[in-house]
């Protein structure tokens, strides 16, 4: 009996203790044997909100590399916005040379300027344009012109489950992958013209078949009208006719306009568009304004070259305009995905709670009744442990 009293104590001072461990630390559950199966339970939870956590975190370091990269997309799409600016300006007929010239020199610091935006390095000194290449510089100045050097790597983050998010852009996507002419043709004057007429208006229909083209004109005499002959990139014929300044030239889904009287021999390319790089835009527009205008024939060269450069200009303002609407798109992605993660987690922890926080007041109650419990058992020993058969002789 005596026995039998002792441990009924001592596991109603046990239970009370663990009782008053529940009160201190706020929790139903301290160590497994508490409750196994709500403790596996709270131990699974927890491991999937640590992991959108980690989401979370992805997610803070995904914005700010889209946020970064977009800023500098924007300063680029203002540094080519004020060389489209100057090309108009260069192009006026009351320009001199060295008005020109002066204006060129501007187009280059600018081109200066886009390469050096190309290289920018992010807050840990990695090149956020060079794929996976992020220690050196994806573009160089080799001979004169702007090279990518870097790979067409992107990053990818997972900001979700089964979600990923891509972090950045290659160089070559943003500034190389850039359509020519209108997007679908390009039309070229041949830089060796003797002529002055100058490409107007350029484009095409559904009808138009992609080939290299070559538009030739012909004058036998001074007093001969001027021909022309279309052929393909086989050589074949496609069309002829003769030329009248300012009426369309029309063959195989294109159709152009020129002003001006070209020379015999003169050529025009219809080419079907092709990827150019926004710093060979730039760099030919500073080119062509640089160069002197000695003649007629010099002064078409300059209007062909920088109607050609404008062109390809714009399409390299869409092409941004593309990449930043993408970065946006990115972006309300990343922020739809963490807004269903913080709704999961808070759902979690919730569960969570439930699982293993304390119920105070049943807490407090069971406690004063343990309590009240232990200590009318110590009493009731104390008495019988007290009681012999000498008290009765």
């Amino acid at each position: 009996m005596y026995k039998q009293s002792v441990q009924s104590m001592q596991a109603q001072q046990s239970e009370l203790h663990r009782t008053e461990a529940q009160l201190g630390s706020g929790k139903r559950i301290n160590k497994p044997s508490d409750d196994p199966t709500g403790a596996a339970k709270v131990l699974d939870l927890n491991s999937t909100i640590a992991v959108i956590d980690q989401f979370s975190r992805n997610v803070a370091g995904a914005e700010s590399s889209l946020a970064f990269e977009e800023n500098v997309i924007a300063s680029v799409n203002n540094s080519l916005q004020r060389v489209r600016e100057l090309a108009i300006q260069g192009n006026n007929a009351t320009n001199s040379d060295l008005d020109r010239q002066t204006i060129a020199q501007e187009i280059y610091q600018k081109l200066d300027e886009l390469t050096s935006l190309a290289n920018t390095r992010d807050a840990r000194g990695e090149y956020i344009f060079g794929g996976f290449s992020v220690d050196s510089p994806p573009f160089a100045d080799i001979s004169g012109s702007i090279v990518y050097q870097g790979d067409q790597g992107q990053r990818f983050v997972q900001i979700g489950e089964g979600t990923q998010t891509a972090v950045g852009d290659s160089g070559e996507s943003v500034f190389s992958r850039v359509s020519s002419g209108d997007g679908t043709i390009e039309v070229a004057a041949s830089s060796g013209n003797s002529g002055d007429a100058i490409v107007g208006a350029y484009g095409h229909s559904s009808k138009y078949q992609p080939d290299n083209y070559t538009i030739t004109f012909n004058q036998a005499a001074i007093t001969d009208p001027i021909a022309y002959v279309i052929i393909d990139g086989v050589g074949a014929t496609i069309s002829s006719g003769t030329y009248n300044e300012g009426e369309s030239i029309a063959f195989t889904g294109v159709h152009l306009r020129m002003s001006g009287i070209p020379a015999d021999g003169d050529v025009v390319n219809v080419d079907p568009s092709r990827n150019r790089s926004i710093f060979d835009a730039v760099k030919g527009i500073a080119d062509a304004l640089d160069r002197p205008t000695q003649d007629p024939a010099a002064s078409a060269r300059r209007h062909n070259e920088l109607a050609q450069g404008l062109s390809n200009l714009d399409q390299g303002l869409d092409h941004l305009g593309s990449i930043r609407a993408g970065i946006g798109s990115r972006l309300n992605n990343i922020e739809s995905v963490h807004s269903i993660n913080q709704d999961l987690k808070l759902q979690l922890e919730i569960v969570v709670s439930q699982t293993q926080d304390l119920d105070y007041a049943e807490a407090i109650s069971r406690f004063n009744l343990q309590l009240t419990s232990l200590q009318a058992a110590q009493q009731a020993f104390i008495k019988t442990s007290g009681l012999t058969l000498f008290q009765y002789l």
